[in-house]
């Protein structure tokens, strides 16, 4: 579970937290270009996701199966909660809220890596 796939993701979620710091910075709300990169990186996830339980399933090593699949469910839904919280919010608070969703994307992903190899677990 670590590699290139995973440091992508992590660049994609660090570029659009910067993006929506930028734009609660200018005081403007969420734009039809964010929500685009959201989403792309929402399929990112998803295909994280896939890679992930594939290779669950295909090991036999020890790790902690359950967290580690807890993370990866966590990474495909904290994005579109934290989207839909900021869409209703009028002010720039919300697209304050979307940048430290994807701040917090990152994390995430360095997490499973590490229930992956064992730390921690």
């Amino acid at each position: 579970m670590t590699g290139l796939f995973a440091n992508l993701i992590i660049g994609v979620a660090v570029a659009l937290a910067v993006w929506a710091a930028v734009l609660a910075a200018a005081n403007k709300r969420i734009t039809r270009s964010l929500l685009i990169g959201a989403a792309v990186l929402e399929v990112m996830l998803l295909a994280y996701l896939i890679g992930g339980v594939v290779q669950m399933i295909g090991t036999d090593r020890t790790f902690a199966k359950f967290e580690f699949l807890a993370y990866l469910v966590g990474l495909l839904i904290i994005p579109p909660l934290g989207i839909a919280w900021a869409w209703d919010e009028k002010s720039r608070s919300g697209v304050a809220v979307v940048a430290v969703v994807f701040l917090v994307v990152p994390i995430m992903v360095m997490r499973v890596q590490q229930v992956w190899a064992g730390v921690g677990a």
